[in-house]
């Protein structure tokens, strides 16, 4: 009877778990979150995702970074302004793998709504690319019109994506949520538990051309941590000759990178800095990788690394098997 009562007089509510999903970003976002009954963030995370395009879409006609790639000079919204700022941060911590002034080059190489060509001016293109560049000419204040250093363009696809899982983070945060998985476009953040008081667990795919679902590589569990993962074995297309071209491109050389590194998986505190360095990563291939990441307390990387006849090998950073699931 005591049981009763004392049950009877709590005021902490039962949590259910809800699920958020849909299109976001050219792919989809699922995210879950434990709630009293009857509580929904859809409105607001929906918000989100809307403002994040009209901001960082290169394929939203009025975008802002649409906008400033057709040399227009405008006032940058909080959160675009926050992404250009932390990524020439992150291209000075990666020596310039991670490069957000690549677009050119992107799109020269037929990939983020370029169209392929049988001959690429990379020399000329290069005079347009660099982020020490940009940073002659970092943004200022959001009260200060900003405009690209001539002939520039930018493509943040490599970092918007775990930026805005990391914002969604920040609306649930602010809302008393402590439980949650944010999965965006494939960049996921953690915390706490779901609703079978578990960690959350990810699976990290393997390196296929097909998607296979329920096929992964390994499987790991995060509470307050972030995932992201790059590769090369899906976004690529094969000239006349069959040699495959990749999507990441080098910002040093401007060619599309040729390396044994089949994909990069980073865990990190933020989505943000997860996004960047899996990119990275992909540049610079696994010994540039490992080295790298040895400057960034609390990251880890686990690679995956072609080998002879078809075989892989797997590489982990040292810290990463604590959050294996075995």
């Amino acid at each position: 009877m005591s049981l009763a009562i004392l049950a009877s007089c709590s005021s902490r509510p039962e949590l259910v778990q809800m699920t958020n999903q849909g299109p976001a970003q050219g792919s989809t976002f699922s995210i879950s979150y434990l709630v009293p009954e009857g509580l929904d963030y859809r409105t607001a995370i929906d918000s989100i995702l809307l403002s994040m395009d009209q901001q960082m879409s290169l394929w939203v006609e009025n975008s802002e970074i649409v906008a400033l790639n057709n040399g227009d000079s405008i006032f940058l919204s909080t959160d675009f302004h926050d992404v250009i700022l932390k990524s020439l941060m992150l291209s000075e911590l990666t020596d310039g793998a991670f490069d957000i002034s690549i677009a050119p080059l992107i799109q020269a190489w037929g990939f983020s709504g370029g169209s392929r060509k049988d001959a690429i001016n990379i020399d000329s293109l290069m005079n347009f690319v660099g982020y020490k560049g940009m940073v002659a000419h970092r943004p200022g204040t959001r009260l200060e019109k900003y405009a690209l250093p001539q002939g520039y363009a930018i493509d943040v696809n490599a970092i918007a994506q775990g930026y805005t899982v990391d914002v969604v983070a920040s609306l649930l945060e602010s809302e008393d949520v402590s439980n949650y998985m944010i999965e965006i476009g494939g960049e996921v953040r953690c915390k706490g538990v779901n609703a079978r008081g578990r960690k959350w667990r990810i699976g990290i795919e393997e390196p296929s051309e097909e998607r296979v679902t329920g096929q992964f590589q390994t499987i790991v569990e995060l509470d307050s941590m972030s995932l992201a993962t790059s590769g090369n074995y899906r976004k690529y297309w094969e000239d006349e000759t069959g040699q495959k071209v990749v999507h990441s491109i080098d910002p040093e050389t401007g060619r599309p990178v040729i390396s044994n590194l089949l994909s990069a998986s980073i865990i990190a505190p933020t989505a943000t800095t997860a996004d960047a360095l899996a990119t990275a990563c992909m540049i610079k291939g696994i010994v540039g990788a490992t080295n790298m990441l040895d400057r960034f307390p609390g990251v880890e990387g686990y690679f995956i690394v072609g080998a002879k006849f078809g075989e892989i090998e797997v590489i982990e950073t040292p810290g990463w098997k604590r959050y294996t699931v075995n």
